[in-house]
């Protein structure tokens, strides 16, 4: 059985953490971040590397309807 790296763990902690404290606009269908990086880092509150954290801004649109979130593939 293959065991997830503590890595990858931590970023999807770390993606949780994000969506969690998101507003969801339902009218425009579109996640909105509440938080920036520096209150990601506090929330955490254990030591990893910063690089490890995307550069997330309050007000920035996470996920929307068009595909031009900063959180979607594109």
């Amino acid at each position: 059985m293959h065991r997830r790296s503590a890595e990858r763990l931590l970023l999807r902690r770390i993606r949780s953490t994000i969506f969690s404290t998101c507003f969801y606009d339902k009218d425009r269908r579109e996640i909105i971040s509440r938080i920036t990086r520096r209150d990601l880092l506090t929330l955490i509150n254990e030591p990893v590397e910063v690089g490890l954290f995307p550069d997330v801004e309050k007000g920035e649109v996470l996920v929307d309807s068009r595909g031009e979130g900063s959180f979607q593939r594109r």
